[in-house]
């Protein structure tokens, strides 16, 4: 099957919410390039996964800008990797499996009318059949806990190891809208990979049970930053009446 495209739009984003997704990669050395993106756009919301201590030292560089931050706090450390910073206030709290992953989940005041329910998550890569069991349990277990949303708008996002290319995908969150890109393998071992033989497994999934309701206008694969075998992604959220 063909992967997804690197771009996706779907009619013009007025005022838009603006999310970046990016798995750093924990020895990902090169995170200037990225900080100065976060700087100099006006993004919303920014969900990380395979964030290492110096990682999440570097972004409190950027604590004027995304004053509201989970992760990184004595404590609470880095759940599963993940660390998430915004512009707007955050109130999240971190909840493990059974096999010890962590799912983040709780309420992202997107505005001052309008909260949404971000549930966030990074399942294990299938590299065995006992992680390959764990993944598939996390999303269960994430689809399960975001039953319980309870605002208009709810958000899943994560690098969730499954392929938009096959049935669990396609099975998952079905309640849901969502536009996989190819984002992995960008590089393996610094060696560059063709985009056309990349997968899309970093995903967000948004789901509206009311009137006004976001909605995904666009969304990109960046593909400027290097130092993880992941492109960060973007995602621009609009208003529908």
């Amino acid at each position: 099957m063909l992967c997804p495209p690197s771009s996706y739009s779907n009619g013009q984003c007025v005022d838009p919410l603006t999310i970046v997704q990016y798995n750093l990669y924990y020895t990902n050395p090169n995170l200037t390039p990225f900080l100065d993106y976060l700087e100099k756009n006006e993004i919303d919301l920014v969900v990380l996964q395979e964030t290492a201590p110096w990682h999440g030292d570097r972004f409190m560089e950027l604590i004027d800008k995304y004053p509201y931050q989970f992760g990184g706090t004595p404590g609470l450390g880095y759940p599963s990797g993940q660390m998430i910073i915004s512009k707007q206030p955050l109130n999240l709290k971190a909840q493990n499996t059974p096999a010890g992953h962590y799912m983040i989940s709780g309420v992202w005041q997107s505005s001052k009318h309008r909260p949404v329910s971000l549930y966030t998550a990074h399942p294990p890569s299938p590299r065995s059949e006992q992680l390959w069991h764990e993944r598939n349990a996390l999303i269960g277990s994430l689809e399960r806990l975001s039953d319980y949303s309870p605002y208009g708008d709810t958000l899943i996002i994560g690098d969730f190891n499954l392929s938009a290319n096959t049935r669990r995908f396609i099975d998952a969150y079905q309640d849901y809208h969502t536009a996989p890109l190819q984002s992995w393998p960008r590089e393996i071992k610094g060696l560059p990979i063709p985009s056309f033989s990349r997968i899309a497994i970093d995903h967000l999934w948004i789901r509206n049970t009311e009137s006004p309701s976001l909605f995904i206008c666009k969304r990109e694969v960046l593909s400027q930053f290097s130092g993880s075998d992941h492109s960060a992604v973007v995602t621009y959220l609009s208003e529908k009446h």
